[in-house]
């Protein structure tokens, strides 16, 4: 294999994993291929995103969401970042922030910023649609009411939710915001009390 052979095979997937090497050269072996790509990436023919990850360094990803999920899978953006997306809240996150049913992760990739990832339990792992992005890559996010579900009720696991809490969020919730899909969420789910009696609260406030 080679740097010009490597480029042939990834044009059309330029962002791409160690185990796609393999599967474009079937002979390749491991040690010499995994030689091969630190090399090319001190050369900066490569850019090595983490353990794993790689693009090609003349590939410039318009949209850092696409890694969200590339590099820490199954995970859809919610929280913060979902939330200031649709525009519920004003803060920017200084970081992007998703869900995971793997384990709480951070990964911190040159040039793109900080990915935090949030372990949530399995079956709270829906609510989200599927994006189109560069290059036919994909990303998950968090629909405006799962992305609030989550931020509720991961935050409730770490601080007293409050209507002063609520209140700083600064929400700004518009009139197509869906209550019907909170409420069934909560139903299904039989979380806390406490949390479905501060989503009741929230519904009561801003429905």
């Amino acid at each position: 294999m080679t740097i010009n052979e490597l480029k042939q095979k990834a044009k059309n997937y330029p962002l791409f994993q160690l185990e796609d090497v393999f599967k474009w050269f079937l002979k390749a072996k491991r040690n010499t291929t995994l030689n091969q790509l630190r090399n090319w990436s001190k050369l900066d023919y490569l850019q090595r995103l983490k353990r794993g990850i790689y693009k090609l360094s003349d590939f410039e990803i318009e949209e850092p969401f696409i890694l969200a999920n590339f590099i820490y899978s199954p995970s859809y953006i919610s929280l913060e970042t979902a939330l200031n997306y649709y525009s519920l809240i004003p803060d920017i996150p200084f970081q992007i922030t998703s869900v995971t049913t793997l384990k709480t992760n951070n990964f911190d990739i040159k040039n793109y910023g900080v990915f935090s990832y949030s372990h949530i339990q399995p079956d709270l792992f829906f609510g989200y649609e599927t994006i189109r992005g560069d290059k036919e890559y994909i990303y998950n996010i968090a629909l405006p009411e799962k992305a609030l579900f989550d931020y509720l009720y991961l935050s409730s696991k770490k601080v007293k939710l409050s209507n002063d809490f609520i209140n700083g969020l600064r929400l700004s919730i518009p009139d197509n915001f869906d209550w019907k899909k909170i409420k069934k969420w909560l139903k299904g789910a039989r979380l806390d009390n406490k949390f479905n009696a501060l989503i009741e609260q929230l519904i009561q406030k801003y429905a």
